[in-house]
């Protein structure tokens, strides 16, 4: 396992992550700062750094904390404040997929292992550091996660035996033990889809589950709201298959969340390298319906967790 903080930085192209500044504009009449939250996160250096045999690719997820955000790439957690400056790295074995914040530690899905196996790990939020790890026998990819009352619950890919994508594989585990909390359950959420879900997040009541549509053409709805029994409660037209979670701030029964899109990314090493960004931005999910909340977005409370 390789760890970078920001006392190991150094200049040029080991540098792994710089960030162009957010425009703050005053607010009207309350004192606060509106930041301007179309925040760029650039990586000129990381693309060409290989470990193991994936390439960093696109943001598989993100989270938040009250002082941080968490990046997954495809073989690396990068932390940055919330003015997108770099403040570590974490290496992870072959391919990361979401991570999720709970108590102090972030907790990723991994897989493709060379065991046929996959994992779930959870990392020190403050320094990186790998805290404990379950290794979980099981033929399929792991990708969405999140943790709802001190509960693990991860997405374990789609079933075989469903070939539309519309009945995925899900697991609970402790989040203090890392044990299971039963056995792996199905769930058909009535939407096509591949790949699994790819993102989770909680609001402390429902899961999000993002996935990726059947193909690029299809106009179907990705995002999918369950209750904490896996009931399909709503369904959105949102790609939110890179990352997302919740935030605070919103009212009368709005939900808050962050998503990132990134681009330029590349997975391979027959295409050429370029300069990745992944964007940051905002969204509020009231009476139904979702609105872009990017550039008024304002906290007036501290961050969970």
């Amino acid at each position: 396992m390789t760890v970078m903080t920001r006392s190991r930085i150094v200049s040029g192209a080991s540098a792994l992550l710089a960030a162009v500044s957010i425009a703050v504009v005053p607010a009207q009449g309350n004192g606060w700062t509106v930041p301007s939250w179309d925040l760029r996160l650039s990586e000129p250096g990381a693309v060409e750094e290989r470990i193991g045999s994936s390439w960093c690719g696109h943001a598989q997820g993100m989270c938040v904390t009250s002082n941080a955000l968490f990046f997954a790439f495809r073989n690396q957690i990068v932390k940055t404040d919330w003015y997108g400056r770099y403040l570590g790295r974490v290496a992870v074995e072959r391919s990361c997929g979401d991570i999720c914040a709970w108590n102090g530690l972030i907790y990723a899905g991994i897989c493709k292992l060379r065991s046929g196996c996959v994992r779930i790990c959870a990392y020190d939020a403050d320094t990186l550091q790998l805290v404990k790890t379950r290794t979980i026998p099981w033929d399929r990819g792991v990708h969405g996660i999140t943790c709802l009352d001190g509960v693990i619950h991860l997405g374990m890919g789609c079933s075989a035996a469903d070939p539309s994508g519309c009945t995925n594989w899900y697991g609970r585990f402790s989040a203090d033990t890392l044990e299971p909390v039963g056995a792996p359950f199905e769930v058909n959420h009535g939407v096509r889809s591949t790949g699994g879900a790819q993102a989770l997040a909680t609001d402390g009541t429902n899961i999000y589950a993002s996935f990726y549509p059947p193909d690029a053409a299809a106009d179907v709805p990705c995002l999918i709201v369950f209750d904490a029994a896996f009931n399909v409660t709503g369904r959105h037209r949102l790609n939110w298959q890179q990352g997302f979670d919740v935030v605070p701030g919103g009212t009368d029964g709005a939900v808050r969340f962050i998503h990132c899109t990134t681009a330029n990314w590349t997975d391979s090493a027959e295409r050429p390298l370029k300069r990745v960004q992944t964007a940051v931005q905002f969204a509020e999910l009231k009476a139904g319906a979702f609105k872009d909340i990017t550039r008024h977005c304002i906290f007036r409370t501290p961050l969970p967790r």
